[in-house]
């Protein structure tokens, strides 16, 4: 098999605490809020669902319109406290050079730090948001948040066709998966809906729906949407797969049951092709990488510009390390081989080579491998 043909084708506690815009501060005391106060926060965030739902009813074009005039969604507009609280949260022209590495060094301490007590003060949007126990009701306001983001992620891909088709993508976080397929797996990204809970993060980020965190940026406190991220994108993918849009799966395949899972959901579905691509990459590459994204990603940040780079604690990664495959990943991978239609593997690890592909249902391509 040569390189043209990489492609795998076939010929709440469960109550709102605060408003979304507000900056939060972890060494602020949580506190217990009485039954009023439960009560008032309950009722305050039904009539903002009240509020958002009346406004979309609007016609497209009114100034109150969450839709434009030619249909397309207007770009939601954060809270004053949200960009007062942006603004503040970056550092001033004289300290918005790139960090040293010994500064870096600390600053990803200080991330690690200020997560686990985020963490530890009941931060993140699960505890949050949720209604009930089982933490599968979000709130009224929250519901509307991840129906707008739903909606935003399957009108993008409206003209991807319903032809009962998916592709799983693995790897470890730095594998480099949206490179692979996008310029070396011979894969037309038209042609399908990409679910992919980073992708909800930064939807999430942009909407002002990530904890504002003194210390951190929207991107670095994404681990607290975490759950939140993940329910959004299996609500998307559920919409999806009702109507058999070929979708890619872009996930880590760290775990062997729901990767499984993701597979028996599409069988049930109807999905008579269903792929996988593994990018191989050794877990130390995974961490250089990944510090590599998160740095310049902060860089930018501090210099004024996107939200951050998505910070990945490398003994997460280190975490998935396998005496035999390398990654508890590639184990995952080469576990439900079997229950695929067709599926590859390629090496990526290294920087400034293109991939090469190691491996596929068709066979060793001796070629590529020389």
């Amino acid at each position: 098999m040569t390189r043209r043909q990489w492609a795998v084708h076939g010929g709440g506690p469960w109550l709102c605490r605060g408003r979304r815009d507000e900056p939060v501060r972890i060494d602020r005391p949580s506190g217990t809020d009485g039954p009023a106060d439960r009560e008032a926060l309950s009722e305050r965030a039904d009539d903002r669902g009240e509020l958002r739902e009346r406004l979309w009813r609007l016609p497209p074009g009114h100034p109150s319109s969450p839709v434009q005039a030619d249909g397309t969604p207007r770009p939601p507009e954060p809270g004053l406290r949200y960009i007062e609280s942006l603004d503040a949260s970056r550092p001033d022209d004289a300290d918005s050079r790139p960090l040293s590495d010994a500064d870096y060094a600390d600053h990803v301490t200080k991330v690690k730090e200020t997560l686990d007590k985020a963490r530890a003060e009941g931060l993140a949007t699960e505890f949050r948001y949720v209604t009930d126990p089982d933490g599968e009701t979000w709130t009224r306001e929250r519901r509307v948040d991840h129906n707008a983001i739903i909606n935003d992620l399957y009108e993008a891909a409206s003209q991807v066709p319903c032809e009962r088709r998916a592709i799983l993508a693995g790897g470890l976080p730095g594998a480099g998966k949206t490179t692979v397929l996008e310029q070396h797996a011979g894969i037309d990204r038209s042609q399908y809906l990409t679910i992919n809970p980073d992708d909800v993060k930064n939807e999430m980020a942009k909407r002002g729906m990530i904890p504002r965190v003194a210390g951190l940026s929207p991107m670095e406190a994404s681990d607290l949407v975490h759950e939140e991220s993940s329910h959004i994108a299996k609500q998307l993918s559920v919409r999806a797969l009702a109507v058999g849009k070929n979708v890619i799966w872009d996930i880590t395949m760290s775990s062997r049951q729901s990767t499984e899972r993701r597979i028996s959901d599409l069988r049930t579905a109807g999905y008579s092709k269903v792929e996988g691509v593994f990018i191989d990459i050794p877990v130390d590459v995974g961490v250089q990488r990944s510090e590599a994204r998160h740095r310049a990603g902060h860089d930018s940040y501090r210099a004024g510009l996107g939200q951050g780079g998505r910070f990945v604690p490398a003994e997460v990664i280190r975490s998935q390390a396998d005496p035999e495959w390398g990654s508890r990943n590639r184990k995952t991978f080469e576990q439900v081989k079997p229950q695929l239609d067709a599926w590859l593997r390629c090496d990526n690890s290294v920087d400034g080579r293109a991939p090469v592909l190691v491996e596929s249902s068709g066979g060793k391509d001796e070629e590529d491998k020389q």
